[in-house]
């Protein structure tokens, strides 16, 4: 079975992003029990929480940094659907894997896209390719505005 890559995931809905980080706190050998202890509220009370997708927004990122992942936040940042949330890149400079990336990624996208034109349908894959497409764009433009002056690697283990 493939390890999942959770850098190109992205939620559709609010409860499809409570779903993702919760599989990623599972992946990370945190079930919901666990991340209901590190929060200090009872396991009934997550678990309402995420059946209702009705978290306190002064939980929400103690949930996602329990969880490692950051899906509740991005999708309430794109849920009107005229934004794009991107990682802030360092100013390193990319590896080939990343490169071919960016580029897989448009492919993808262009090929969806013509399938969409031509049929009608995937329109929700349609928009999901193209999000993920411009994403990663938005990445590398502003990671060649911080080429001439990259920022320090602190949490970095080759600084010695």
């Amino acid at each position: 079975m493939r390890k999942r890559t959770w850098k190109s995931q992205h939620a559709t809905s609010l409860s499809e992003a409570f779903e993702l980080c919760v599989e990623r706190a599972a992946e990370r050998r945190r079930p919901a029990k666990v991340l209901a202890d590190l929060m200090g509220v009872e396991l009934k009370t997550m678990y309402r929480w995420l059946a209702e997708t009705s978290m306190p927004l002064n939980r929400v990122r103690q949930f996602e940094e329990f969880c490692g992942a950051s899906y509740v936040s991005e999708y309430l940042c794109i849920a009107d659907g005229r934004r794009v949330v991107i990682e802030i890149p360092t100013g390193r400079r990319p590896g080939v894997a990343d490169l071919s990336s960016l580029q897989s990624a448009f492919a993808d996208a262009a090929a969806i896209l013509c399938r969409y034109y031509a049929a009608g349908h995937e329109q929700s894959e349609a928009i999901t390719a193209l999000t993920h497409a411009m994403t990663q764009a938005a990445y590398h433009r502003e990671n060649v505005t911080k080429d001439r002056a990259p920022e320090l690697l602190f949490d970095d283990g080759e600084a010695a």
